[in-house]
């Protein structure tokens, strides 16, 4: 089973995923990793990110982290270690509110982690790091 890790900051558990733009260009962005977040979005993307939407949907009330009416869209993401590639939903907001830590650009969710046969966070010797594993 495939497995790809990466190093938690010292607050957060974090992810790289590559988005395919409208262009057909690869663009990478680090996700914070947010189980708690649930619904049918599997990601949150800023504003900046709008390039990445395939194709928009209606928008949907939220609540929580994000208050209120969201924009929502298609978007094409893969892990490319993982030979992972899917269309996924994700909102795409103002991620200023999230107080997202330095670097992040948006957070994936639990429906985004359920694509993977196991994921999670593990103590090596060398600190925490998050890992996702594929069928």
């Amino acid at each position: 089973m495939p497995t790809v890790a990466w190093p938690s900051l010292a607050d957060a558990e974090v992810i790289d995923v590559e988005f395919v733009t409208k262009k057909g260009v690869f663009e990478r962005r680090l996700l914070l990793v947010d189980s708690g977040f649930i619904g049918e979005s599997s990601i949150v993307l800023g504003l900046d990110s709008a390039e990445l939407v395939t194709a928009k949907l209606e928008a949907v009330q939220t609540s929580g982290a994000l208050q209120g009416s969201q924009n929502r869209g298609w978007v094409s993401c893969r892990i490319p270690a993982l030979n992972f590639q899917r269309a996924l939903i994700a909102i795409v907001t103002d991620t200023q509110p999230l107080t997202l830590p330095e670097g992040v650009q948006g957070m994936v969710g639990l429906s985004f982690l359920r694509q993977f046969a196991r994921w999670g966070a593990e103590r090596t010797e060398h600190g925490w790091r998050f890992s996702l594993v594929s069928d």
